[in-house]
Order: C-alpha cells, then structure tokens, then sequence
C-alpha cells in the first residue's frame, strides 16, 4: 500500500497544478503546491524502510491462461534505493527551478512529478508485463516530447529510431516472458528461468545504448535541465532495475564474455567522450552510456548489487551536476562528493559496484570509471560565464543550494543505510588505483591537448558518425515501405480493378493446376 500511497502524492500533486494551470494560472502558490507534494512522497519512500519487503499485487486480468501473474510490486532492498532516488530527483528539480529568471506554473512541473510517479512504479515493478506496460508510459512520453522539441524531418526521423531501438528492447522483455513460460515457470523476478537472463541484458542494454552502442535519443533536442534532466535519468533507472533482477546462474553462457567487452567499449567510449565533452549538458548522453555500460558489466559478472549502486549513482551524482545552472563556488566544491560516490572506495554509494567475478577485465573497468569520475570532477569545477547564485533574490539563495544538497547528502546516507548494498568495503585495491588514475588524469587533462575539451560540433560530428553506422537498416525499411506505397497506390488507381483480376486469376490458376 505504501507504494500506492508515494505515487498516487506525485499523480495527484501533478493534477492539482493542473487543475491550477487551467483555473487560475497565475496562482502564487502552486510552486508551494508541487514542492509540498514531492516533499510528502520523498518522505513516504523512507516510510517504506519501516516494512521491506513487501508485495503489492491488484486483481488479475482475465483471462487467466493468458495473463499468470497479475500487475505486482515489489519494494526491498534493490528497488528501494531507486525509488528515493527518483522521488530525490524530481523533489530537487522542483526547488532548483527557482533559480530561473521567470518561473511559473507550468506543464512542465506536473510532467516532471508524474515522471516521477513512473518511476517509481518502474523500479518497484515485480514482472515483465508490469514493467512493459510502465516502460511503454515512458517511452510515449518521450516520443511525444521529442517530436515537440526538434525541427526538421531528419530530426523527428531519428527520434523514431531512438523510440524504434526502445521498443525493440521491450519485445526482448516480452520474448524472455514467453521463454519462461514455454519453460514451464511463471515468469516473475523472483523466479527467472535459466535461458532468459541474456535476454534481459540485451533488452536493457539496447534500451540504454550500450548493446550495441548507439545514442538512445536524439541529441538534436531543445530539452535540457529540468524535465529534460528528469526524463532522462528516471528513464535510464527503470531500464537498470531490470538488470538488478538477472541472477547470476542464468548468464552462463559463451556470449557472457562477448557481452561484458562489448560493454567496457561502450563505458571507455562513454568516458573518454564524457571527459572531453565542452559542457556536462552536452556530455549528458555519454555519461548515461558510461554508467549503464558499467551497470551491464555488474550484472554479467554476477553481481547485482553493482547495477543498482551505478543506476542510483547515474541519477543522484548526475542529477545534483546537471541541475545545478547558476556559479557558486561552494556548490562547485560540494558536488566533488560525487567523486566519493563514484570511486567504489570502501562505505561508498558505489562500494558494491565490483564485488561481482570481473576476471581479465578488471584493467579496462578500472580504465573506464577513472574516465568518468575525472570528466565529472571537471564539469564540477567548471570555470565561470554563468549566472551567479549571489545575483538571486535573498529566498532563492537558500532555496536553491538545499535541491542541490538533498542530491549530494543522500549520496552519502545510501552508502551507510537502507539497501542491500550499504556499509560494503568492496573491492578496495581496484578503487583505490582507480582512484589514482583518476588524479593523474586530472593532472593531465589542462596539459595535454589530447585530454582537452572538445568544441560542440566536433561533439555533434561525432555523434552523426556513430548514427551513420546504422542508417543501413533505415535505409532497407525506407526502402521497403516504397515498394509497398508504390504495390498499395498502383491497386488503388484506376487500373487497380483490373492488377486485382489478374491477381485472381493467377491465383485460380495455380491452385487448379495443384489439384491436377
């Protein structure tokens, strides 16, 4: 119940601003309306510490050969750390909107809390057909979004690959279910046959970007902090919590190791792109590529605590970075706890990131996190050219640092209590060389060109480059549907009586000389 409870406080404040938006649109108070409600689920969330695990199932649908499980949640030591996340995010969002020259109520404020409402349901989701049905919300969401946010037809075509590639990785989902159930097991995430795991990476790895690797949403769009900020990081969580619920004996196969270094190119790639990227708004794509990349690879070695501590990483340490619009140096400095959360040094967010069998890869995971923890610590220091935090009005500069803050301390509480992951020593050896790499890294990064930022254009070219490699299966479906618009108005012409008597007659024809 108290799931219901977290998310009907985010649907339900989402409304009243609404209700608001329509009735009295420059109503003072509905800033106080949507940050009332995000405190209360917040708040609720840590409720649930009270009670884990427990269950919330409603009544099934008929008919029951075809639906076994019914729609379900589950909120316990996985899904919980996602849930407060989330609902921290979407709590922030709301405090740091303050610091805009103009606020006002808006869609964007009851969208960024029903965001937040679905995703929570996402990580709490306790089956495919649960998790589908959220996903499918998500995914819509953004399509619409999207198309809202570009211009031109070559941007909207690429926003309906992204949204192709997506849905693609919710039919994996759907094929794993049905191998469960041809399996003889009812498929629920307690219960995973042995011969669905992989389809469960590759549905989320497709889903994130990593397998293989491609940008999962166009990168042309007008989205930025805020709603963007949201509907990115709560859409990346609820395709992770999937990878938290693979058990290790059900990636016992010869494409496990295929897979794991397909996802340390990606975390490389994503890092040394994340590193160089001129702004962390520009570099957000790579770095949800990193850190679901290094998700990916927790989940192969077995170790499925390591997914969740990365996926709450991705969303509180990038959340506090990408939310913050305004300079203050104290802030700056406060957001190098990130570094803490990211090094997988002992009682950290990330303790548990490497307890998993890594093998030979370790060297190349270690490569890959120094990559992504010293491009965060420069977009962190970031030099001036924006707003100041001292120009704001008196209420706007406490308001705004306790969004930031709430981020950066729940960094901290999740390393020590609340989840299964908490108070880990880990592997201590691989975080602290990695943590070394990192300082040499941003020792180098203002010496050596090669280190340096990239211009955004050269960012963009990249990103078009890595697009150009599968514009070959686009081409073939365009191809494709002009055979079958050409078939189509050639049957709806004037001649098409006579194409479709012939077509008959050919028909009749070969049947009669079959029964000969």
């Amino acid at each position: 119940m108290l799931i219901i409870v977290s998310c009907l406080l985010f649907f339900v404040t989402a409304l009243a601003l609404m209700v608001l938006l329509i009735t009295q649109p420059n109503a003072r108070y509905a800033w106080l309306v949507a940050v009332g409600g995000g405190t209360l689920a917040l708040v609720s969330v840590f409720i649930w510490l009270a009670q884990m695990p427990f269950d919330l199932a409603l009544p099934a649908w008929k008919p029951l050969t075809l639906f076994l499980n019914p729609i379900s949640f589950r909120a316990d030591g996985l899904s919980w750390p996602f849930a407060v996340s989330i609902s921290a995010l979407t709590l922030t969002i709301l405090l740091t909107v303050v610091s805009q020259p103009a606020f006002t109520n808006s869609y964007t404020w009851a969208g960024t809390l029903a965001l937040g409402g679905l995703g929570i349901l996402a990580v709490t989701a306790n089956n495919p057909l649960t998790l589908l049905l959220i996903w499918s919300a998500l995914d819509i969401t953004e399509l619409i979004t999207q198309l809202r946010s570009v211009n031109g037809a070559a941007n909207n075509e690429k926003v309906v690959t992204s949204f192709s590639t997506r849905a693609f990785g919710s039919f994996l989902l759907l094929w794993a279910n049905i191998v469960s159930i041809a399996a003889g097991s009812t498929f629920n995430f307690q219960s995973i046959a042995s011969g669905s795991g992989l389809y469960l990476v590759i549905a989320a790895g497709l889903r994130l970007g990593v397998l293989p690797l491609h940008l999962p949403y166009s990168s042309e769009s007008t989205v930025r902090r805020g709603f963007g900020t949201a509907l990115r990081l709560i859409s990346a969580a609820s395709s992770l919590v999937l990878l938290s619920h693979v058990p290790a004996g059900s990636l016992s196969s010869a494409l496990t190791p295929f897979l794991t270094s397909l996802g340390i190119i990606a975390a490389i790639y994503g890092g040394w792109m994340w590193l160089r990227a001129p702004d962390e708004l520009t570099g957000r794509p790579y770095w949800i590529i990193s850190l679901a990349a290094l998700s990916i690879i927790s989940a192969l070695s077995g170790n499925p605590l390591g997914v969740v501590a990365w996926g709450c990483a991705l969303v509180l340490v990038g959340g506090a970075l990408f939310l913050s619009s305004v300079q203050n140096i104290w802030l700056n400095r406060a957001l190098l706890v990130g570094v803490w959360s990211l090094s997988s040094l002992p009682f950290s967010l990330t303790a548990s990131a490497w307890l998993g069998n890594l093998g030979f890869f370790i060297p190349f995971v270690i490569v890959a996190q120094a990559l992504l923890i010293a491009g965060f610590v420069r977009h962190a220091l970031r030099p001036g050219g924006r707003d100041s935090l001292d120009t704001q009005e008196s209420w706007t500069r406490s308001v705004y640092p306790a969004g930031i803050i709430l981020l950066v301390a729940l960094q901290l509480v999740l390393g020590w209590i609340g989840w299964d992951g908490a108070l880990q020593v880990g592997a201590w050896l691989q975080a602290i060389i990695a943590s070394l790499l990192t300082f040499g890294l941003v020792w180098a990064t203002p010496r050596f060109r090669i280190l340096n930022p990239i211009r955004a254009h050269w960012v963009s070219s990249t990103i078009s480059r890595m697009d150009n490699a599968y514009q070959g299966l686009w081409a073939i479906y365009r191809l494709l549907a002009r055979i079958s618009t050409a078939i189509i108005t050639t049957l709806e012409g004037e001649s098409g009586i006579m194409w479709t008597l012939l077509f008959i007659i050919l028909f009749v024809s070969l049947i009669t000389q079959g029964v000969r």
